[in-house]
Formats: structure tokens, C-alpha cells, sequence
């Protein structure tokens, strides 16, 4: 019996025991969340995205096994935006992994507080920490957003949206903005944008698309915000200097 439940306690809390010292991220907003956690001197690479001072093991898709092996690392941690096949080479090596998921709220809490636990000891207490400003900056917000309808463009030409049921959205839905569409991300025609009749557009896209995009929305009086996608595009703990950007210029606007 006892050998039973220290093989279910080991199942359900694989990384119990271990002390984690040498870390390697492969997504940015991982490495954000680590940080986050106080765990950020235990980093020793990150990918070309990262501005954390560490050895760079490439991209987030296409990694560097031979730099990460280098390295020496007793854990990485990615996102799903990592191949499986990548990950199970790691695994092969012998190298603990990670892997998250990250595209609703509850994907960001799950990650800060699985992360901080595994090298902290603090995920229940920065997870609600996490959540307790979040909610802050969304009753904030709420006199700006309340009722409005809003659309995230991430990027035109396609143009693609973040809906409802992505972080973004659900943060803003906190705020009581009725968000467009009933999606996590995805592209969206011209006509479909203008006929959902948005009152307001964040604009988390690239400098280069963005006169572009605004001389769109004009037209149709469509009021837009610019933010920078640096904060707003990350599912991390860097999503509240989204937020507070986004409270800082759409309430001048009202």
C-alpha cells in the first residue's frame, strides 16, 4: 500500500524532490514567468527572443539541441508552440522537460503557479498575486470599457483577431468589453470585422502595419488604440503593462 502511494505521489507530482539549478527556457513567455517567480538567476538560455542575459539556444519552433545539450541544463521548460518531436528528443537525452500550454487566462495561472512550485515554492502565492493585480487593473479599466465593443488586431493582411476566449480577451472581458469574436485567435474577413460594428480596436501589431490598419478603421469611425505588442501579446505576468497601457490611453480617449 505504501509503495502504491509513493508511485501515485511521484505520477501526480513528478518534479516533487527535485531542486531545479540550471533552467533553460524555449519561449519568452515562459522565461517571463520564471522571472516572475523569483527564479530568474536560475536561467542559463533562453531563445533569440529573450532579452534575459543568458546563453541563446535559438528560436522558439526551431531550438538548437546541440547548444541546449551544451548547456548542461537538469530542466527545460517550453511552450506548445514547440514541436512534440523537439521534446521528446530532449527527453531522449535525458533532460527533464515541461510544457505548457498558453493561450487562455487559466493557461497563464496553471503555468505561474506549476513553475513557481517546481522552483520556488511560491506558485499558490504568486499565482494569486498574479490574479489579485490583474483584477486591479481590470476594475480600472472598466470605466473606460464597460459595454464597449472591442476588437484585438494582432495583424492585417490577414487579418487576424484575438477573440473572447483568448487571454487578451478574457482579461478585457473582466473589464466588461464585449470582445469579437467567440475565438481564441483567429483570421477574420474585412466584411466579418464590419459587420460585428466594433467601437474600438487594440492595436498590438507591427509598426510597419499599423498606418495601414488605422486608415481602415477610421473610415468606418472605428476609435484605435496602439499598444505595444512586447507586453499585450505576451501570456505572462508581462500582460499588466499591456493592461496599464491600454487603461493609460483608452481612458483619455472617453
Amino acid at each position: 500500500m505504501r509503495i502504491l502511494f509513493i508511485l501515485i505521489f511521484f505520477l501526480v507530482f513528478p518534479f516533487q524532490g527535485y531542486s531545479f539549478e540550471r533552467i533553460v527556457s524555449l519561449s519568452p513567455a515562459i522565461t517571463d514567468i520564471i522571472e516572475y517567480v523569483g527564479a530568474g538567476d536560475k536561467l542559463i538560455g533562453t531563445t533569440i527572443f529573450s532579452k534575459h542575459k543568458s546563453e541563446k539556444v535559438g528560436g522558439i519552433i526551431n531550438p538548437n539541441l546541440e547548444k541546449i545539450y551544451s548547456l548542461h541544463p537538469d530542466l527545460v521548460i517550453a511552450s506548445n508552440l514547440t514541436p512534440k518531436s523537439f521534446i521528446t528528443k530532449l527527453q531522449t537525452l535525458g533532460i527533464k522537460t515541461m510544457v505548457f500550454r498558453l493561450i487562455s487566462l487559466k493557461d497563464i495561472e496553471n503555468a505561474i503557479e506549476k513553475i513557481g512550485n517546481t522552483l520556488h515554492g511560491n506558485g499558490k502565492i504568486k499565482k494569486e498575486e498574479f490574479r489579485k493585480n490583474l483584477l486591479i487593473l481590470a476594475k480600472e479599466l472598466k470605466s473606460c470599457l464597460n459595454k464597449k465593443k472591442v476588437v484585438i488586431i494582432i495583424s492585417y493582411r490577414p487579418l487576424f483577431i484575438a477573440g473572447n476566449k483568448s487571454f487578451i480577451g478574457e482579461i478585457l472581458s473582466l473589464s466588461g468589453a464585449k470582445v469579437l469574436f467567440n475565438v481564441s485567435f483567429k483570421p477574420i474577413s474585412n466584411e466579418r470585422l464590419l459587420s460585428a460594428k466594433p467601437e474600438i480596436a487594440i492595436l498590438p501589431a507591427r509598426r510597419e502595419r499599423l498606418k495601414e490598419v488605422e486608415s481602415f478603421l477610421k473610415k468606418f469611425k472605428i476609435t484605435t488604440v496602439k499598444v505595444s505588442q512586447d507586453n499585450l501579446l505576451h501570456p505572462s505576468p508581462r500582460i499588466l503593462k499591456g493592461l496599464k497601457e491600454i487603461e493609460e490611453k483608452v481612458c483619455k480617449s472617453y
